[in-house]
């Protein structure tokens, strides 16, 4: 812990004065504006402005200018595309020869525990915004990363109508992302897209019972500055298993409801999110080739989650939380989201602090969990403790560490997360990233 303390001061030190700029990604092109605009500290997290631009269905325009026509045509005239490009370093200290092997490389030299480079490990085209007056989109086109993960990795297509004060949105979407991608606002970790910092697993409840699932549905959701709800029918699978399904056998169903006023400078956020009914068919995607029996599967999880974004003494401060429990088996039928008997469940918290505001923040993470499984007559127990830093050499460009330290009876003799058992990977985690739009 020490050693990467001090490495990770080091880090921001060699970049305590580099300057800060305007980014240019395919939203900053549409409106003209900045980043910053939208984003609160960073990307994912939105500001009052970028959640109404969000739930306005990515149509709102700038200066530039559009081709109109006959039947709604309304388009910009260019269309707005960005590239994304992360590269990592990634370390585990789990038992050394447990990663995949390929011809003349062994297993050792590939594994994270060993520390692992991915240049990239995610490298993104995005084709992004106004499609008409009130329809966008938001294709995200992975090139490079996991092997076999190139195409289309999330894809969404907002239909979105003005009612009163309120705007109604029908969203069909696909994607690794889980089904909160649909439409959410929170950056409590509900969806991957929506996480404040790499490791998830540090604070996010929905990360921890397992919501991040490949999905396909159709998000169905009434905002406005104060509230929104959403409700979801969902497959799991994206785009290419989906096709496969038995609508009559598959019935996923995922709502949101969320209340977000303005208290004293402060952005707040109260939601609650649950999942139910059963959102696989007869094909395994956790498993796959094998059968699953559709009546013995369930969705069962339900998450209560918080954020606050304000200031303190000038700094910039986000505040995420969150508590959820996904019930254990009963009389045989397993839930997506636990495998165990007992009750997994979780509480997770970070601070995001922006010590320079816009350039330096830094982040602290808890998270105490039960597993689900019997250890010694009692609920396992999963905790973590996060520290980051993020440092914007400019605003579209971006450098994170984030180390995770884990604990509790998952990682002790004979707990299924044992650092000494072939196959794992440890009890911590170290993330290095850069990550660049344009």
């Amino acid at each position: 812990m020490k050693k990467v303390a001090l490495s990770l001061a080091g880090v921001l030190a060699a970049v305590a004065f580099a300057p800060e700029a305007s980014a240019v990604p395919a939203f900053a092109r549409q409106t003209g504006m900045a980043c910053s605009a939208c984003h609160f500290q960073s990307f994912p997290i939105l500001t009052s402005f970028g959640k109404s631009f969000k739930m306005s269905g990515f149509t709102m325009m700038g200066a530039q200018g559009k081709v109109e026509g006959e039947q709604g045509l309304s388009i910009p005239e260019t269309l707005n595309m960005a590239v994304v490009a992360k590269l990592r370093y990634k370390r585990t200290n789990g038992t050394e020869g447990t990663g995949p092997t390929s011809p003349g490389v062994s297993a050792a030299h590939i594994s994270t525990n060993s520390g692992r480079f991915d240049f990239p490990d995610e490298f993104a085209l995005f084709a992004a915004g106004r499609v008409s007056e009130n329809i966008g989109a938001l294709v995200e086109i992975s090139i490079a990363g996991e092997p076999g993960n190139a195409g289309i990795a999330n894809f969404k297509f907002p239909f979105v109508f003005d009612a009163g004060n309120m705007k109604l949105g029908v969203v069909p979407f696909s994607g690794d992302a889980g089904v909160a991608y649909g439409f959410d606002l929170f950056a409590t970790g509900s969806n991957t897209t929506g996480r404040v910092i790499e490791n998830a697993e540090g604070y996010s409840t929905a990360k921890y019972l397992g919501t991040f699932t490949p999905v396909t549905g159709i998000a169905l959701y009434a905002a406005n500055d104060d509230f929104h709800v959403n409700f979801t029918p969902w497959a799991q699978g994206d785009q290419t298993t989906a096709a496969g399904y038995n609508a009559s056998k598959v019935s996923g169903r995922y709502i949101r409801a969320a209340w977000t006023p303005s208290m004293a400078g402060w952005d707040i956020g109260v939601g609650l999110q649950n999942w139910s009914g059963n959102s696989l068919d007869g094909v395994g995607i956790d498993k796959p080739g094998t059968s699953i029996d559709p009546a013995a599967h369930r969705d069962s999880a339900t998450i209560i989650d918080a954020q606050a974004q304000g200031a303190v003494a000038d700094m910039p401060l986000g505040i995420y939380g969150s508590f959820g429990r996904a019930n254990g088996q009963t009389s045989g039928a397993e839930n997506s989201f636990n495998g165990g008997t007992e009750t997994r469940s979780a509480f997770g918290l970070l601070a995001d602090l922006g010590v320079i505001p816009e350039t330096l923040g830094v982040q602290f993470g808890i998270l105490r969990g039960k597993t689900g499984t019997l250890l010694a007559g009692s609920n396992e127990t999963d905790n973590a403790i996060t520290l980051g830093a993020r440092y914007k050499f400019r605003q579209n460009v971006n450098m994170g560490v984030a180390y995770t330290k884990f604990s509790g009876d998952a990682y002790g003799a004979g707990g299924s997360k044992d650092a000494s058992v072939a196959g794992n990977t440890g009890d911590s985690l170290l993330n290095v990233t850069l990550i660049t739009s344009f």
